[in-house]
């Protein structure tokens, strides 16, 4: 969803309340395409945000947080030279274009004012910030652009500013009906909404949807007679005057899931059957906005690489158990191995070095039956025994080793959907950064130089207060479960734990050191079924024993215990009881 005219018309108008006169202090450049511009008003510091990222073009107060570089990149620089401790004179959208011009004055190296420009073009991959002298020359800008990229204008360093072309497009805010007619006449035979953004300037989708849905026709017809466009202009007209007397009522529609489905600087009626959410300043909609839909992407993209990450792993550890398997299966079978090497020394003077393959009669079986047995050519009989004897030793040798493999490679595939499990019932950034780290730590993701020297602070807990008054904590994660288990619980305290699916550990903190009430158990044992993979199950059975009889195994995988003098209880999760019995701060 992009910025469009109506809504960067919102954005100067409070802009203009806000920044005016405001001394700017500091400037930042923190990603490529991202400006961060710290400004003084009195007893208000304001921090305004303007990006000219293809992806998300926008300006606007924010209170987000950045990291900036160490070394500031050059347009930052040459930012801090020319505007940094001047002051907002102006802000103003050209022909209500997606453009908004920021002018700053400030005094010069012989004390005289200056007025320099900060253009910012909010156009999709088109968009750019850039900074302008006096006279419009062009100082700099975060994309330079040249003539091999642009045959209509360069924007360089010297080179006198020129704005974007021109679209055949007229400015709705000093248009009136004969014009608006005229101009949609020429449009015939398209959808209604489209003849609205492709005859004015700054109009998106989203609000030429909304003024042909205002009006008593379907903004989906075909434009096909005059009297539709006679229909369409007491709404164009509402809309526009709504923008010119700056009447804006900041709105964000959600679909069913939550999910953010458009955003306006007005409400939109075409959406009054769905969930909205009104702000009172269009600031804080886009800071809102964005906060989130970034984090919602960091989220999908951290999630999307984690889980692949543990896929993979997945597969190979199924494939290391199948494999280690099989060859335990075969270490058990070694005795024929033995019984090969016997008969062939019982038989010994029956042999000559350069056979192949010997049937010898196998006295230790009942039956006295045949026995083929494959003899190596290039050994003497004797050696062909040997051999038989060294191959029996050796799996006899391997069958600790193997069931040590089986073992491990059973755990680590519990470990992978233990994982699975936490990033699926994750709901912060800051969670799944914590899930994150424990895979570099484990060694499934090989750790970036830029993130070995920050740490995002680590989470408690989550906690509940059962309805008599006890603490009840949950696991976030694997390393929180064993912190939890181990350091944080006493030995009197009760531990829960779904029975044989991937889950987190649930302890009742035992502060009267009597014996629990059986209604703080029952919902203990809720909240682990509902922290578990058998969320959306029912009669999930939870084991649930004190602390001192949970053990970790030496070298296990974090959150990996195991434990005795269960007792099982037999619950389907109730989301409703869980949520009441959260503690949010």
């Amino acid at each position: 969803m992009a910025l469009d005219g109506v809504t960067l018309a919102a954005i100067k108008s409070e802009l203009n309340k806000k920044l005016l006169k405001g001394r700017i202090d500091k400037i930042y450049q923190p990603q490529k395409h991202l400006l961060t511009i710290k400004l003084r008003q009195p007893g208000e510091n304001i921090t305004l945000l303007i990006s000219a990222n293809p992806q998300e073009p926008r300006i606007h107060i924010t209170d987000q947080e950045f990291d900036n570089p160490l070394q500031p990149p050059a347009f930052c620089m040459l930012l801090r030279k020319h505007i940094q401790s001047g002051r907002i004179k102006e802000i103003k959208q050209p022909d209500f274009e997606r453009i908004l011009e920021i002018t700053i004055q400030y005094k010069n190296n012989q004390g005289d004012l200056e007025d320099k420009t900060l253009v910012i073009e909010l156009m999709g991959r088109h968009s750019n910030i850039i900074l302008l002298k006096e006279d419009r020359q062009i100082l700099d800008s975060i994309k330079r652009i040249t003539s091999k990229m642009s045959r209509y204008r360069e924007i360089l360093p010297g080179k006198k500013y020129l704005p974007p072309p021109k679209q055949d497009k007229k400015n709705p805010l000093i248009t009136d009906q004969k014009e608006f007619k005229s101009s949609l006449e020429e449009k015939t035979g398209q959808p209604l909404y489209k003849t609205i953004m492709k005859s004015y300037r700054g109009i998106g989708p989203t609000m030429a949807t909304e003024i042909a849905h205002r009006s008593p026709v379907n903004e989906y017809d075909d434009l096909t007679s005059y009297a539709q466009i006679e229909q369409l202009w007491p709404s164009f007209n509402e809309v526009f005057e709504q923008v010119s007397t700056e009447k804006f009522d900041p709105t964000i529609i959600l679909d069913k899931s939550g999910n953010f489905e458009a955003y306006a600087a007005l409400d939109l009626q075409q959406f009054d059957k769905i969930s909205k959410k009104k702000f009172n300043s269009i600031n804080h909609l886009l800071n809102f906005y964005f906060v989130n839909r970034i984090t919602r992407k960091k989220i999908n993209n951290l999630t999307r690489k984690m889980e692949n990450t543990i896929e993979k792993n997945k597969e190979n550890a199924y494939k290391k158990h199948r494999r280690v398997k099989g060859q335990l299966k075969g270490a058990y079978n070694a005795d024929k191995h033995q019984l090969k090497g016997e008969l062939i020394t019982a038989n010994i003077y029956q042999l000559e070095k350069g056979m192949k393959k010997v049937k010898l009669q196998n006295y230790y079986s009942e039956n006295n039956e045949e026995l083929t047995i494959q003899l190596d050519p290039k050994l003497s009989p004797a050696e062909n025994a040997q051999y038989y004897f060294k191959k029996y030793e050796k799996a006899k040798r391997s069958i600790k080793y193997l069931k040590n493999e089986v073992r491990k490679a059973k755990n680590e595939i519990n470990y992978l959907k233990q994982l699975e499990t936490n990033i699926k019932q994750t709901e912060t950034l800051t969670e799944l950064k914590e899930i994150y780290q424990e895979l570099i730590e484990e060694g499934y993701i090989k750790e970036q130089k830029s993130n070995q020297s920050k740490r995002d602070k680590k989470l408690p807990p989550l906690k509940f207060k059962s309805t008599e008054g006890y603490d009840i904590l949950v696991g976030r994660n694997n390393r929180q479960n064993d912190k939890l288990t181990k350091k944080i619980a006493n030995n009197q305290d009760l531990w829960f734990h779904v029975k044989k699916i991937p889950g987190s550990h649930v302890i009742i903190r035992n502060h009267t050191r009597d014996e629990i009430p059986e209604d703080t158990i029952l919902e203990a044992a809720q909240i682990a079924a509902f922290y578990s993979k058998g969320r959306k199950s029912s009669n999930v059975p939870v084991d649930y024993t004190q602390v001192k009889h949970v053990n970790k195994p030496k070298g296990a995988k974090p959150g990996m215990v195991y434990y005795e003098n269960q007792t099982t209880l037999y619950v389907t999760p109730d989301q409703k009881l869980v949520e009441s019995l959260e503690v949010t701060n």
